[in-house]
């Protein structure tokens, strides 16, 4: 009796699952997200195991780290601020010019570990390229200000719509066939595509460092008492968190980002049901491409441009993804603010506790090249998997 209760209950299950395949796909894939109980590692939030569940938000996966953390390390925090809040008694001009300095820098690396933590958080995809697609952006908008005479604002909208194109043939081309394989042999093929491009810049570009004028209505300044800050770099911080929150939006709270995270999930089943994943992850890669060609032209805007940038850059955006954790979107933002932010207040601290103490010799130069090296020592050493890694990744 119960045999066949349950043959029927199976039968009719079936059938329900091949009419809501025809019906549409919308409501089925955002089932497969909410309901399978796993951990989504695009955003590093952990999927409810129930219709009932929901997400914690942003600010409560924030406190929640912040209560997971060792006395030691609460301790190790509280000297760092104690070390900063010198720092800004001592050179007060100088460290909030620096702060805003490292919340640039710190932002442009974000705009550059954005897209590559989404590509590899919802693809498994180790982009090599994606710092060549970041100096294409900015080449891109120098062809189109400096040369073809357009706006900045025109180039701000259309190098990253060219590179997001790029990115699609990249996709298209030669990715796409590597999604099944091993994520080293993903990672030779983009460092062969990123050598590709960086000598196809210099034939069209030449290896001389360029750079555009920014507009006009962003060459001023801001007065902040203790010193000046540029309107552009404000304009830098908030294109980028912009983009940031935009991102956040698109892949947590529309169709588009729940279909893609369930074939990420169970390709076999959102397939079953009907959704067309090798379009979806073509979409994504385009994102991340012109996400990178935002980047691209705002550093070239304020910093100028090199051929070099492209190696610079990408080294700097698996230390930022690697200390946010791989595959979190939130740990990646939170991580490029942080990198940034020790890059340019690490000098000012060690400067300021010098003079506090005449010990010259604390007074270290040259050590900004590897704070971003030494930030990801260290957060390794207390957390192995990063800030917000999720255990088994790529694993």
């Amino acid at each position: 009796m119960n045999t066949d209760t349950d043959t029927n209950a199976k039968i009719d299950t079936d059938a329900n699952l091949r009419r809501d395949s025809k019906a549409g796909t919308g409501t089925d894939a955002n089932a497969i997200v909410r309901t399978d109980g796993g951990t989504d590692p695009s955003i590093g939030t952990t999927v409810g195991s129930g219709p009932s569940s929901s997400s914690p938000s942003l600010p409560e996966r924030a406190r929640a780290w912040l209560a997971g953390l060792s006395p030691v390390q609460q301790g190790v925090g509280l000297v760092i601020c104690a070390l900063a809040a010198l720092a800004f008694v001592v050179q007060p001009g100088l460290f909030v010019d620096q702060f805003v300095g490292g919340l640039v820098y710190g932002m442009i690396l974000v705009m550059v570990a954005l897209g590559l933590a989404l590509v590899l958080g919802l693809m498994g995809v180790v982009n090599f390229a994606h710092g060549a697609l970041f100096m294409l952006g900015a080449y891109v908008a120098y062809q189109f200000v400096a040369v073809l005479g357009l706006s900045f604002w025109a180039a701000l909208v259309l190098a990253p719509l060219a590179v997001g194109v790029v990115g699609l043939v990249m996709e298209i081309m030669v990715l796409r066939r590597l999604y099944d394989q091993e994520p080293v042999i993903g990672l030779l093929a983009t460092f062969g595509l990123t050598l590709m491009i960086e000598e196809l810049v210099r034939a069209i570009w030449g290896a001389a460092p360029l750079g555009f004028p920014i507009p006009a209505v962003l060459s001023g300044a801001i007065d902040l008492g203790v010193t000046q800050v540029g309107t552009f770099r404000l304009f830098i911080v908030g294109a980028a968190a912009v983009s940031v929150l935009a991102v956040y939006a698109l892949i947590s709270r529309t169709e588009f980002g729940l279909t893609v995270r369930a074939g990420v999930q169970d390709a076999e089943m959102s397939a079953f049901l009907g959704v067309n994943l090798p379009l979806r992850f073509t979409a994504t890669f385009f994102l991340g491409a012109a996400i990178a060609g935002v980047g691209g032209v705002l550093q070239a805007a304020q910093f100028g441009m090199g051929t070099g940038m492209a190696q610079q850059f990408i080294i700097l955006a698996f230390v930022v993804v690697v200390v946010g954790g791989l595959g979190s979107l939130f740990g990646s933002v939170l991580a490029g603010l942080l990198v940034g932010e020790a890059t340019y207040l690490t000098p000012v601290i060690l400067n300021s506790l010098a003079s506090a103490t005449n010990l010259a010799i604390l007074d270290l130069q040259g050590v900004r090249g590897i704070v971003p090296f030494l930030v990801m020592i260290v957060v390794l050493l207390v957390r192995p998997r990063g800030l917000f890694g999720e255990e088994g990744f790529l694993e």
